[in-house]
């Protein structure tokens, strides 16, 4: 039987039995989280139907065997681990099967270790966003300050940043959405990538830190913004512009490197 159909059907049974235990958390608030887990998947999924047509291994059945039964003992989560691993280490020269592992572990790591690791940091994370937002606010908005996760204002609208708010989701997401077009725009990473992804995590985190402004302002503003419309248009326009500029960037830097083929034939 042919690697890739082997790969396909594992991959579509762990991710099957990931959204399967995953679906109360998304269904519970989680929805953005959610779709870009999904939409990651089925570009990991697109990417191995691509792959190299040779023959399975007897390792590549006992890796696949290994993380379809890790998913069925409980641990869906540390199965896409294992499984998005063996595809980038397989094979070197199999570019597409390779970018399928990297969106696959992508994928684990904002459905797994992020959250873990966030679990961990998450007293220091929280400050950072609130010592950011303290000092914005404090600007333009005389007597206004922050301690700990706290953003005191004059007003007496005093407001706690807790970690749904969290700036390190939304990094989360960008990592996501930025390994996930890449690999779909080219099945390999170039030096330029890197400043795309980090450049696109910096604008989340400038989304993230203009709403929270907002939502400290005042209790109508946070209102909107935190328990309105207005979490829907931070969310929609957030996205969107993370998906705009890692795709324009992929595509100018592509015209620019054709650009230099030309013009040194």
């Amino acid at each position: 039987m042919r690697a890739t159909k082997v790969f396909l059907v594992s991959g579509i049974t762990v991710f099957v039995i990931f959204f399967f235990d995953a679906y109360p958390n998304i269904v519970g608030g989680h929805t953005a989280l959610g779709v870009f887990e999904f939409f990651g998947t089925a570009a990991s999924l697109y990417l191995l139907s691509k792959g190299r047509p040779d023959n399975a291994l007897l390792l590549d059945w006992l890796g696949c065997a290994a993380a379809i039964f890790a998913a069925c003992i409980g641990f869906a989560g540390a199965s896409i681990s294992l499984f998005a691993l063996y595809l980038v280490f397989r094979d070197r020269d199999d570019l597409n099967t390779r970018a399928a592992g990297t969106v696959a572990a992508a994928v684990a790591v904002q459905a797994v270790w992020a959250p873990l690791i966030f679990s961990k940091i998450s007293f220091l994370l929280l400050q950072i966003d609130a010592g950011v937002v303290g000092w914005l606010i404090s600007q333009f908005v005389p007597g206004a300050s922050w301690s700990g996760t706290v953003v005191y204002a004059p007003s007496g609208h005093n407001v706690a940043i807790f970690a749904a708010c969290a700036s390190f989701h939304n990094l989360s997401l960008a990592s996501l959405c930025w390994v996930t077009l890449t690999m779909l725009h080219r099945p390999y990473w170039v030096k330029s990538d890197l400043y795309v992804g980090l450049v696109g995590m910096l604008v989340q985190f400038g989304f993230n830190v203009w709403r929270l402004v907002f939502v400290c302002l005042s209790l109508p503003m946070y209102e909107f913004w935190h328990e309105g419309f207005g979490i829907n248009i931070f969310s929609a326009v957030a996205t969107a512009c993370a998906i705009i500029f890692v795709q324009i960037s992929l595509v100018r830097r592509d015209q620019q490197g054709s650009q230099g083929v030309a013009a040194i034939s």
